[in-house]
């Protein structure tokens, strides 16, 4: 080796020591395609997904898709929705997919904009990004994912590094491309608080996550909001979150209902826990308002719930909010471990007995509450009683259904394990019965009969299946329709099953819990029932209807239309994105199944058949075509132009299974 190929070599080197490259990776993996390089899941509507090209060559993106499975769904069944790409994307360049409704922080770095599933995912789905898939078969080259497919995490992927109300950056250029493995975040990314978009736009690796806030035992807010009895909403954020579940005391919900019958709330438990939960949240009203000073008082050990809110007590100078809810009968105590203070317990056990003994609020003797709060939620949202039940007086433990075996003041609610780490044993009679037991009977039933009969019944129901969302098959029979809740829900449509489970009703619909369904492969033709507006109702909740000559009146934030037919009822059709229906469009039928949900009847949109208008003799004007080229590139800078995504193409006159996006 000569001098000069020495020299040449040592240049080379100290070159590539010295180059500053836009992010790192492990050498063999780095993608050589399009990546995820940030995830935005934070409040309100601000959902987006940032994609970088770590190439040296433009990429055409029209043959990129990207796919929402939504609740666990998988290539095969659930629900998806999805987006088509477009344009070109440069070296080094990102391009932005986001909610038409996100912040103006986001939309302005944003290429892509839409309202339907793929734009409105949550932390518990699934996104995968595809090249050249088949919308049909769902094949296709998965370039990258986040989550996993066929999994359903509850509320996000991970752990301390969540899928759930954060902002993700890519920490490497390392792609995921099995999205049926197990998935954990924070392999592939680095946390940022909630509505961090300051990195939006433009990629870079190099970002580190701040310090985690530690939790004070004591903040001072303001009131923005009373959600009801035991919620609130308040400014600045604590620990990023603007949410207080008021902690030890459960008042009475009120979500199940849009408005109880004061003629129903001494005997059925639905309206006697709405009326109550009203009282509560009236109350509560009247001790804070909405641009009150509190002070929030929080247990460090333990600051927030499940569901990201934090747990605290509520001051409103000198008097306690929480407890003064349960000394005036609007809440009950509720206390699940860990508790904390004992001397707060205690408090809060002598407040409810002083309630319960002087006949207030929930314990009053006219009008009393018909079932506790945790117990309506446990029927409600079919999940049943799932912990067991301390007696703090006497150190015993209770299965969970016996719950009553104790009074409410010496209650404290655990797992199994955490009664017996806290020295608590179980009490006597409590042990499962140790001789065998009849096996239950299943009873084949009618589904009218099924959807009359009492919570937990064992039935065997026969039915056509006419429709598929997500986990819930609904079938009918002839008698009614009802939904079957599966995580096996891959059935023809018009396919014959029987289903052998119990019933039960999830937020007010009702339906029967299995896995043990039987396939027929009978086929049969599904023929839409023709029902009026105002016979959407319980009669024919779960059964395929037909709504005919009906004008769409508005459209909400959750795509919800509200249509009306020419006597002037009206009924909600539930559909996938803001653009499935036409506002001020009138359409000769509608088909779906009736549905239930958040105090409201709405058809689950299937199928939409716009009126034609009769033919006439006039020449039609014909625009002439726009001279403007689109922009097959990407806007630079200020002036980078959003794209919104196209509308269902409603021509000639019918929209087709937008569910099936």
């Amino acid at each position: 080796m000569n001098i000069l190929h020495i020299i040449r070599n040592l240049a080379l080197c100290l070159i590539m020591l010295t180059t500053v490259f836009p992010i790192t990776s492990s050498a063999n993996d780095v993608s050589q395609d399009l990546i995820i390089s940030e995830y935005i899941e934070g409040s309100s509507y601000n959902k987006a997904i940032e994609l970088y090209n770590p190439t040296s060559t433009p990429i055409d993106l029209s043959s990129y898709t990207l796919v929402s499975f939504v609740n666990g769904a998988n290539l095969e069944q659930g629900t998806k929705g999805s987006v088509q790409l477009e344009g070109t994307l440069e070296p080094n360049d990102v391009y932005v997919i986001a909610h038409q409704s996100a912040s103006d922080a986001i939309l302005q770095h944003a290429d892509l904009t839409g309202g339907s599933t793929a734009f409105n995912f949550n932390g518990d789905d699934t996104l995968v990004l595809f090249k050249n898939l088949n919308k049909d078969t769902y094949e296709g080259t998965v370039v990258d994912s986040i989550g996993q497919l066929g999994f359903d995490p509850g509320s996000a992927f991970g752990q301390d590094v969540r899928t759930q109300d954060t902002t993700l950056i890519r920490s490497h250029l390392t792609p995921d491309k099995n999205p049926e493995d197990n998935y954990d975040p924070s392999a592939y990314f680095t946390a940022l608080p909630k509505d961090t978009f300051d990195h939006i736009g433009s990629f870079q690796s190099d970002v580190t996550a701040p310090e985690p806030e530690q939790p004070q035992s004591e903040y001072t807010v303001t009131v923005s909001k009373v959600t009801d009895g035991d919620t609130i909403k308040i400014e600045p954020a604590i620990l990023g979150s603007n949410t207080i579940r008021m902690t030890n005391m459960d008042t009475p919900e009120t979500y199940h209902l849009g408005a109880y019958d004061a003629e129903l709330i001494d005997s059925n438990h639905d309206h006697s826990q709405k009326y109550h939960g009203d009282l509560a949240t009236k109350a509560l009203s009247e001790m804070i308002s909405v641009g009150d000073t509190v002070t929030i008082k929080v247990n460090v050990d333990k600051p927030t719930d499940d569901y990201g809110r934090i747990l605290g007590q509520v001051y409103d100078g000198n008097t306690n909010i929480n407890l003064e809810m349960v000394k005036q009968g609007y809440a009950v105590s509720y206390f699940i471990y860990p508790v904390g203070d004992m001397n707060v317990y205690h408090q809060f056990q002598d407040a409810v007995k002083y309630a319960k003994d002087q006949q207030l609020g929930i314990w009053q003797t006219e009008h009393t509450l018909m079932e506790l709060p945790f117990v309506f939620r446990a029927r409600s949202q079919g999940k049943g009683l799932q912990r067991y039940v301390g007696n703090s007086d006497t150190k015993e433990y209770y299965l969970p259904e016996n719950y009553q075996d104790i009074s409410v003041e010496h209650r404290i609610f655990f797992t199994e394990e955490q009664a017996k780490a806290n020295g608590y044993t179980l009490a006597e009679g409590q042990d499962a019965p140790t001789e065998p037991t009849e096996p239950e009977q299943y009873k084949q039933v009618t589904i009218d009969k099924a959807r009359t009969a009492a919570q937990n019944t064992p039935v065997i129901v026969e039915g056509i299946v006419t429709y598929i969302d997500g986990k819930n098959a609904y079938i009918e029979d002839g008698t009614g329709g009802i939904v079957v809740r599966s995580e096996n829900t891959s059935f023809n449509i018009g396919e014959q099953i029987t289903a052998q489970g119990k019933t039960s009703s999830y937020f007010g619909l009702s339906q029967i819990v299995t896995e043990d369904i039987t396939q027929s492969g009978a086929m049969n033709e599904v023929i839409a029932k023709e029902i009026d507006l105002s016979e959407a109702n319980e009669t024919h909740e779960g059964q395929y209807v037909a709504l005919t000559n009906v004008t769409v009146q508005s459209v909400n934030e959750y795509n919800e239309f509200l249509v009306k037919d020419e006597a002037g009822h009206t009924v909600l059709i539930k559909g996938q994105s803001q653009n499935d229906l036409e506002v001020g469009q009138t359409y000769a039928k509608i088909t779906g199944p009736l549905s239930y949900s958040y105090s409201n009847y709405k058809v689950l949109l299937d199928d939409a058949q716009q009126h034609v208008e009769e033919p006439t003799t006039e020449e039609p004007t014909v625009e002439s075509p726009s001279k403007e080229k689109p922009n097959k590139g990407k806007a630079k800078g200020k002036n980078k132009q959003k794209k919104s995504h196209p509308k269902f193409d409603t021509h000639p006159s019918k929209v087709k299974n937008p569910h099936a996006a």
